[in-house]
């Protein structure tokens, strides 16, 4: 028998290789001669880049670069061993986490940082970049980015060394002919589907958590709109507001936003290892009908399905199950009782006890 395990985290209980690992001990006990594909995973949310570089093979490294406010520091990303592949997150240089509260507010940051850390990439010799690009804390529409790559951005009084999210409203030109990445891949690790202007762009769904005032939130907008005016590419494309609408600035030099899952799955070769799968098992901390929103548990299960191999979700919480089985899932099972306090269904060591017991017994029906 060989089963297939590729689960997200349980977040604020397991990460994403405990939980296969409980799992895996469940199976081992009652079936101890099964050959087991353990695929921890994520699906574009925390741990996803260290999900990307366990099944891609990388080594890290480091480059100088700049916060979002222009301060020197050092960022680390990775380059898988043959040295064609960098993955990065933006948030190595643009991050929230590199700011103070009192520091935040995404008029006067930038992403410049992001930018040097593509071209440190491009110079060591890599020719695809994955960046996944959630916790920035900018709202610049990735106009410090293409500076850094060497963009000329101006104003009708200034070229922009490192143009930040006020500026936005007051370019005039973007000029990207110095540009030049012909033979460079870029994907961009993206769940964020809103457009890049309005009530639903990047400036009003997130720059108040990012430190914006209502006022501020409304001369940013009115800076991604010009943006969008000057260079002609569509703003309504899925995330091309994400992070402060640094998905539309990617989309300038050509790269391709892609759903966190999707790239996880093509990185894990999980279609490769269904060849002669008898069963995966998915899942993740709650699934409910916003699973089917292309979550991990979801995105694997479809793949499954093309190869006509059932999928059966364990989760610490199950809602909707009508709904998921009607999706495609074999079978959903809740690892944890109905009446357990939540406590104890985010204590670590019952969830690992649980979902090695609910993995058990699942094979028992399995072998019989």
């Amino acid at each position: 028998m060989k089963i297939i395990l590729a689960f997200d985290s349980f977040k604020g209980s397991l990460t994403a290789e405990e939980a296969v690992n409980a799992a895996a001990k469940g199976i081992i006990k009652v079936c101890p001669h099964a050959k087991i594909i353990r695929l921890p995973m994520a699906d574009g949310g925390e741990g996803t880049t260290e999900a990307i570089c366990k099944s891609l093979k990388t080594k890290w490294t480091t480059c100088p670069a700049h916060d979002p406010f222009m301060r020197p520091i050092i960022s680390k990303y990775a380059i898988t061993t043959d040295g064609t592949t960098a993955i990065m997150e933006m948030a190595a240089a643009a991050g929230l986490t590199l700011l103070d509260e009192t520091e935040r507010n995404p008029m006067r940051t930038t992403t410049y940082g992001v930018g040097e850390m593509i071209a440190n990439a491009i110079e060591k010799g890599c020719k695809k970049i994955l960046i996944g690009i959630g916790g920035s804390a900018t709202n610049d529409c990735g106009m410090g980015m293409l500076a850094a790559l060497g963009g000329k951005i101006e104003t009708k009084k200034e070229r922009l060394s490192y143009p930040k999210g006020q500026d936005c409203k007051d370019i005039t030109t973007i000029d990207l002919s110095n540009i030049s990445l012909q033979e460079i891949e870029i994907n961009a690790i993206c769940d964020v589907t809103n457009p890049l202007f309005g009530k639903e762009g990047a400036a009003y769904v997130y720059g108040k958590q990012k430190g914006a005032s209502e006022k501020e939130i409304e001369i940013l907008d009115k800076g991604l709109q010009n943006v969008a005016n000057i260079c002609g590419i569509n703003p309504n494309y899925p995330g091309s507001g994400a992070a402060g609408g640094f998905g539309y600035g990617l989309a300038l030099i050509g790269a391709t936003l892609k759903k966190g899952v999707d790239v996880i799955i093509e990185a894990a070769k999980l279609e490769e290892h269904l060849k002669g799968a008898d069963m995966v098992i998915t899942g993740e901390g709650k699934v409910d009908n916003q699973t089917l929103n292309n979550k991990l548990p979801f995105g694997v299960m479809k793949v499954a399905q093309k190869h006509h191999i059932p999928t059966i979700a364990l989760a610490g919480k199950v809602a909707n199950r009508e709904e998921l089985l009607a999706a495609g899932f074999h079978a959903i099972h809740c690892i944890n009782e109905d009446d357990m306090p939540l406590t104890e269904c985010m204590n670590s060591t019952i969830a690992k006890k649980h979902l090695t017991e609910t993995t058990g017994k699942l094979c028992i029906t399995l072998k019989n």
